[in-house]
């Protein structure tokens, strides 16, 4: 799905939010503005608000309706990247708005806590990726995975097993989608005594042979990995 289909069908609401982050992060053919040397995009503001954006094109021609309709003087230098949460995951304060597109029929804006939202599923998409990749090491430094428990941490808590061909294992999260739909699968009850445990790939991956025989994480998708533990061993020592 292109960029331009994922938002036409969020805008028509044939798709989620988080589908539709996921498709503009499985995107591999960006141009950003941004000065050549330098890690962060370059901040626009075209509105009497003094809107503090940074702009995406996701082909060609959506950069040339730009440059028609301001000027590629003013857009300044543009790099070609292959994803874009290379520009994303390294959060810049001052930038409230993405626009995706933005001199094109079908522009898309994500701001504020849309914005942050989305950064934050870039990253998670980036450890996904180096999961598949077996890149234990930036695994490994990933600080935002979602261990779910019940009760109270240190005092008497459970952490949250599940079944799997290959025994008993921890459950953990890297994506607030991958979180929604494993509370989506349990009964309200359920849903309302579970609590999550914020870690590190190396915390997570060193306790696990304490409590279960490796982690599945994303249980519930929409990316599932598995690790037995000699590779949560592997990561832990990364």
């Amino acid at each position: 799905m292109t960029p331009r289909d994922a938002i036409l069908a969020h805008v028509n609401r044939q798709l989620g939010k988080y589908d539709l982050f996921r498709a503009l992060l499985a995107h591999e053919d960006w141009r950003v503005p941004r000065p050549e040397g330098a890690t962060l995009p370059t901040i626009l503001v075209t509105d009497a608000a003094m809107t503090a954006t940074i702009w995406a094109f996701s082909e060609e021609a959506a950069y040339e309706a730009a440059c028609a309709q301001l000027n590629a003087a003013a857009i300044g230098p543009v790099a070609r990247v292959s994803r874009l949460d290379e520009v994303l995951a390294e959060e810049d304060p001052r930038v409230v708005r993405l626009s995706i597109d933005p001199s094109s029929p079908i522009a898309f804006h994500v701001q504020t806590d849309e914005l942050a939202a989305l950064r934050r599923l870039a990253r998670s998409v980036g450890v996904e990726r180096a999961m598949a990749a077996r890149d234990y090491t930036k695994v490994a430094r990933f600080d935002r995975f979602a261990v779910p428990y019940f009760g109270v941490l240190g005092q008497g808590h459970n952490l949250i097993t599940l079944p799997s061909p290959r025994g008993k294992m921890l459950a953990a999260f890297c994506a607030a989608d991958a979180i929604d739909a494993f509370l989506a699968a349990g009964s309200d009850e359920n849903r309302a005594q579970v609590k999550f445990a914020i870690v590190d790939g190396r915390q997570l991956f060193g306790i696990v042979q304490d409590v279960a025989l490796g982690v599945l994480m994303n249980p519930m998708g929409p990316r599932t990995f598995g690790f037995e533990l000699d590779v949560c061993r592997d990561i832990a020592a990364s």
